[in-house]
């Protein structure tokens, strides 16, 4: 499947065959990171992302699937 053109379909369909990847400690810095960026107390961010966000949240599986494919590429 190109990725050029995404419907919602295609995007329903990736979604779909996604597999659960290990989040890390790594992955939970940025995720905290990216909280205070969005304008997240401190605190709080810090609180959610050690706690408050299981792994599988979206947005915690994505920063852990960028990380694993930039330590293959790196590793390469």
């Amino acid at each position: 499947m190109t990725h050029d053109h995404l419907t919602p379909g295609s995007l329903i369909e990736l979604a779909r065959s996604a597999q659960m990847v290990p989040v890390v400690a790594e992955d939970r810095e940025e995720f905290g990171r990216a909280l205070i960026l969005q304008g997240y107390a401190p605190e709080r961010a810090a609180h959610m992302a050690a706690v408050g966000i299981l792994d599988n949240d979206g947005a915690l599986q994505m920063l852990a699937r960028h990380r694993l494919r930039y330590s293959s590429q790196v590793q390469a």
